[in-house]
This record gives C-alpha cells, structure tokens and sequence, in this order.
C-alpha cells in the first residue's frame, strides 16, 4: 500500500516519472497504472480549481504575459482543448499544461475532461510500453 501511495504522489506531483517509479518499486504494471492515473488526475483536478490564483501568479512572473499568450493561444487554435488536453500529459506534463491552460483562460470543464482523456491513454500505453520493454530487456 505504501508503494502505491509513494507512486500516486509521485504522479500528483510530477506526472509520468512515476510510471517507471512504480516499476522500480516492483509493482504490478497494473497497480503502477491506477496509482500514476489516480495521482495524476487528483493534481490535475487540484490544479484546475485553484486556476485563478494560478493564473494570477503566472501572468505577474512573465516577462512579456501578450507573447506567451499568443504563443499558446496559437497552439490553442490549432488543436483547441482537445490538442492540450491528449498531447500535454508528455508535454509538457499535467501540472504545467493545467496552469497553462487556467492561465490563458480555457473552459475548466472541458481541460479537465480532455486532460483526464489524455492522461488515461497516455499513462497507459507508457506503462504498457515499459512493462514490455522490462519484459524483453530482462531488467
């Protein structure tokens, strides 16, 4: 149980390292699964909710807040919600594509569902992909 939780935090607070983290503490590919995405999804949930203060403190520590904002708003209009939501749990990670995301002013709801989405495929074709490669490495 306490290598779940450790893996679960691990993904709350850093997303996808903790999928090997579980593997290196010998956990069921499964187990390591559930614990990164429940993690994960928590911090994401966290994160969203608090948006506003986070939006604030991002704008105030930004040199220049208009071209980071075009920058994103760019990546944004090309691939909307979704795009963030399926491609930021990679990259750059849950925590910063959520506070990205709440800083540029996104529709919460639909952030949450698209990362929640991506975070569930994505963690489980890493930790699927990892177990294999334990398997065929032998490591």
């Amino acid at each position: 149980m306490t290598d779940f939780v450790i893996v679960a935090v691990t993904a709350l607070l850093s997303g996808g390292f903790a999928i090997p983290l579980g593997f290196l503490l010998d956990m069921p590919a499964l187990q390591v699964y559930l614990a990164a995405v429940l993690g994960a999804v928590v911090g994401m949930v966290v994160f969203a909710f608090v948006g506003g203060g986070i939006r604030r403190f991002a704008v105030s520590r930004m040199k220049d807040p208009e071209a980071a904002e075009e920058r994103v708003s760019g990546l944004l209009g090309r691939w909307g919600v979704r795009g963030l939501g399926l491609i930021g749990p990679i990259f750059p990670g849950v925590t910063v594509s959520v506070i990205v995301g709440m800083a540029i002013g996104v529709d919460r709801n639909q952030l949450i569902r698209w990362m929640t989405i991506g975070i569930l495929g994505l963690y489980a074709a890493y930790t699927v992909g990892l177990a294999v490669l334990i398997e065929l490495t032998g490591v």
